[in-house]
């Protein structure tokens, strides 16, 4: 299947839950649960939503990847990025970086091992 027409199918809410033909935007901030202990899958929509979820499915099938994750922020996907390296790990980045994301690497690098980084 193209992309193209990957995208059009996935659009569709397949669940049928609320009739839609898209997958709803789910605006909610937070999420009611049936008891004490008991969860829909969501709690906080910066964590995880219906539409994201969505979405991480999409991006994984168009790029044929067993998976995909969507962050609230780009500061969450960095966070969550220099949690997966180990020591010895290096990462390549762009010369035009947000000097911030440099700041925050270099103040994560000493924990993990590695050089600091710099903007060339």
């Amino acid at each position: 299947m193209k992309p193209e027409t990957a995208c059009i199918h996935a659009a569709r809410d397949s669940t049928h839950s609320t009739g839609a033909v898209a997958v709803p935007i789910y605006q909610s901030a937070t999420f009611a649960h049936p008891g004490f202990g008991q969860r829909t899958g969501y709690d906080y929509s910066r964590a995880q939503n219906p539409t994201v979820e969505h979405v991480e499915k999409l991006l994984a099938r168009l790029e044929e990847g067993a998976g995909a994750s969507a962050f609230a922020s780009g500061m969450a996907a960095i966070a969550t990025f220099m949690e997966l390296l180990s020591p010895g790990n290096e990462m390549i980045c762009t010369d035009d970086l947000y000097g911030g994301s440099i700041r925050f690497f270099n103040s994560i690098s000493a924990k993990n091992g590695s050089h600091e980084a710099s903007a060339q």
